[in-house]
């Protein structure tokens, strides 16, 4: 049919930017210093994180999935933005 044209290249290089997304440790000193952790321990390999009146017993990854709905659920109140909708990658 029809052959691949070889002469056509972008306009413009694409540069892919490079992101480190925050650490466990940046997304707990955030949920700190905005009030929605009271307190935070770990032992056994396991959180223990105090929030809204109640201490729950996580792993690091469900750790982190916590952390992020409290960022999350605390910046969507406040900016009133539907950050539900966003594409997150992960």
């Amino acid at each position: 049919m029809f052959a691949q044209a070889t002469n056509i290249r972008p306009i413009r290089a694409s540069t892919e930017t490079l992101y480190n997304h925050p650490s466990l440790d940046e997304l707990i000193q955030l949920c700190k210093d905005y009030g929605l952790i009271k307190a935070i321990s770990s032992t056994d390999g396991r959180f223990h994180i105090a929030c809204k009146d109640d201490v729950f017993a996580v792993s690091t990854s469900e750790a982190e999935t916590l952390v992020r709905g409290l960022l999350i659920g605390y910046f969507a109140f406040h900016t009133r933005d539907d950050l539900s909708l966003a594409n997150w990658l992960d």
